[in-house]
């Protein structure tokens, strides 16, 4: 069985916007998915924190394995990777950025130890990396959100009026996000 992680923002949760549809569509797949519920909150999220979590399920990550994360997620998965040496097949990042601060307190806080200034190593480290933004997305400008995507040399799909990809903007399905992942992994 090949495993899939789906990892959530900061403030986020398993189960939020389209994790649960996504998570039904890709075990009808044959995926074995997994949704870790990370540290959330000023003070006990950060990178170690969620290092720990994600550490726990280190054995199901392999060359086989995928990751789907959103708005944070992605630069931790990127991180994590670069710094265990660890081979994945494919990353779909949904609104990923590294070295972004939105203007919000909270969450400049909770994201900055997330960040690495050179993540070009990646690229040797993830055979699919997919970055799906917005330019309309109301927390990460689109710069961020395309030098994210450029530093890990990854293909690049914009979504009119996607926001930030989340139930706020719409997204308790993600049709477009299956299909990629349907065509990547020759499904």
């Amino acid at each position: 069985m090949k495993n899939c992680f789906l990892i959530h923002g900061s403030f986020g949760n398993s189960n939020e916007h389209y994790f649960g549809w996504l998570k039904k569509e890709l075990e009808e797949l044959g995926y074995k998915v997994i949704c870790p519920d990370f540290p959330i909150g000023v003070g006990i999220q950060n990178f170690d924190s969620w290092k720990k979590c994600l550490d726990k399920n280190k054995k199901f990550i392999n060359s086989d394995t995928i990751f789907i994360g959103r708005s944070i997620a992605p630069i931790f998965i990127v991180k994590y990777c670069i710094l265990n040496d660890i081979k994945i097949k494919s990353l779909y990042s949904v609104s990923g950025f590294n070295n972004a601060f939105i203007d919000n307190g909270e969450y400049d806080e909770v994201n900055k130890t997330f960040y690495l200034e050179d993540i070009s190593k990646f690229k040797g480290l993830c055979e699919n990396r997919i970055c799906i933004i917005s330019e309309n997305d109301p927390y990460v400008k689109l710069n961020y959100l395309t030098e994210f995507a450029k530093n890990i040399d990854a293909k690049v799909l914009n979504i009119k009026n996607g926001g930030h990809f989340n139930t706020e903007s719409g997204y308790t399905k993600f049709v477009k996000l299956l299909s990629l992942i349907k065509k990547y992994e020759n499904l």
